[in-house]
């Protein structure tokens, strides 16, 4: 019996054709030829993958080049030691107290039952004391002498509060001020010659303080196409009125924009 005889697929495409070379060749090879590149690219990419690991090992592994810093030794010289009992004893300074003002004693008088009052305590004259130095105890001394201590109804009397508020602060106010003659305020102004003759036109915008009465106090010039058409305008600032802003009931101090517009007819 014969044996049967085992043969792929490409022997049977090139049973009568040339196996030395060409695809035959090349078929042969194929698998191998897979493998190989599979293994050279996969080597290739674990390569590429770990070259930030190996380039680290070898900045680790290279000698460190330590900072020097340039030191200065500077040796300390002991001093002698203090022999106290060589040490003179300084007298102890007795100073004498400044002296103190002469003061006379006045204590406001309480009112009292008059099986409570003292006969023996007498009320110093107002009009006696009116040039002297008030204690609540009699003290003599001089004139040019020190005032010790606060005396019984005395205090710092503080400075009046300027009202006026800032230009610049948000003040809210039941009511703001209101203009009474603006219109008659803006005829007067009128347009000025030299401004009209060089047709110098625009706006003057003026923050102006409004007291308490409505008058304007000070003002502050904001913006202006010219000094010509500003010094028209406040000029006539005097006779601008407004209602007072009014704050808890009260009058007060308030800043108010006042645009004026100079248009060339």
């Amino acid at each position: 019996m014969e044996q049967p005889i085992l043969a792929n697929l490409d022997d049977i495409v090139f049973e009568a054709r040339n196996k030395e070379y060409g695809a035959y060749a090349l078929r042969q090879k194929y698998s191998r030829s897979v493998v190989t590149a599979f293994l050279f690219g996969t080597a290739f990419v674990l390569f590429a993958l770990m070259i930030p690991a190996i380039l680290t090992w070898i900045e680790n592994s290279l000698p460190q080049e330590e900072e020097l810093k340039k030191v200065t030794i500077v040796e300390m010289t002991e001093a002698p030691p203090i022999d106290k009992e060589k040490q003179p004893e300084l007298p102890p300074e007795e100073l004498a107290p400044p002296p103190k003002k002469s003061a006379i004693k006045f204590v406001i008088p309480e009112p009292v039952p008059d099986e409570e009052a003292k006969p023996e305590e007498t009320i110093v004259d107002i009009d006696s004391i009116k040039d002297k130095n008030v204690a609540t105890e009699t003290v003599e001394g001089s004139e040019e002498g020190f005032d010790f201590g606060e005396k019984e109804g005395t205090g710092v009397v503080e400075a009046p509060k300027d009202d006026t508020p800032d230009p610049n602060d948000f003040i809210l106010a039941e009511k703001e001020p209101a203009p009474v003659n603006m219109s008659e305020f803006k005829k007067n102004i009128g347009y000025p010659p030299q401004a009209k003759e060089a047709n110098i036109s625009g706006k003057v915008i003026l923050k102006v303080l409004v007291d308490k009465e409505g008058n304007i106090e000070k003002h502050i010039l904001v913006k202006s196409p010219h000094p010509l058409l500003a010094n028209a305008c406040v000029a006539q600032l005097p006779l601008l009125k407004f209602t007072p802003a009014v704050q808890a009931g009260k009058p007060i101090k308030f800043w108010v924009v006042v645009p004026v517009d100079f248009k060339l007819q």
